[in-house]
């Protein structure tokens, strides 16, 4: 079976978030040969580019926390706060570093057990099509682009396409099934339709 995963899925795991559990179980799943995971080199990149985005967020409330901080313990009654919002002024900046190495170890196993895909002319020119016959984003057309290319090119009988992406994505569910590739939005979904079509 081939499952194909985009930004979020790399995200979830860097993070930590709900569901990354699930996404180790199909990595580790690609790593014992039991199925294919195919992501794009773009939405690699842009996992890089979402965590830039979240530690330069992070930097400015780190400035503006401590700038305010430091407006309180002016005031008597407040000369502790300093003290007693250390720890939390010093994670802003420690959890996005660790969270950087998360997102680059995610990043190093993909392209270890999985299959990551190129950016030809060709998917450039139909993730234009794309965005402008559904209206998928610029950056969801090119990712949905890169997965039905590898579609028309593999034989494999299954595959899956998960994303987290309801809102966007669901408008290609019908076009995706008559592509023989099934789409799902949570990624426990995405485990245990995989077990399941390994139990059969």
């Amino acid at each position: 079976m081939i499952v194909y995963v985009e930004t979020n899925f790399v995200l979830e795991l860097a993070y930590l978030r709900a569901t990354s559990d699930h996404c180790q179980h199909l990595l580790d799943l690609a790593r014992d040969h039991e199925i294919q995971i195919v992501v794009s080199s773009f939405a690699l990149i842009e996992a890089r580019l979402a965590w830039q985005r979240n530690a330069k967020r992070r930097n400015r409330l780190h400035s503006a926390v401590r700038t305010e901080l430091g407006e309180l313990s002016r005031s008597r009654p407040l000369t502790d706060i300093p003290l007693q919002s250390q720890a939390f002024v010093a994670a802003l900046i420690a959890t996005a570093q660790q969270d950087r190495e998360r997102l680059e170890t995610a990043i190093n196993t993909l392209a270890r057990v999985g299959t990551v895909t190129v950016t030809p002319p060709a998917t450039l020119a139909r993730a234009y099509e794309v965005e402008h016959r559904i209206g998928l984003s610029p950056q969801d057309a090119l990712v949905y682009a890169s997965v039905v290319e590898h579609i028309q090119s593999n034989s494999s009988p299954e595959k899956l396409f998960v994303t987290q992406n309801r809102r966007d994505f669901l408008v290609v569910e019908d076009e995706l099934a008559r592509h023989g590739c099934k789409l799902v939005f949570t990624f426990d979904a995405a485990e245990g339709y995989v077990r399941s079509k390994m139990a059969t």
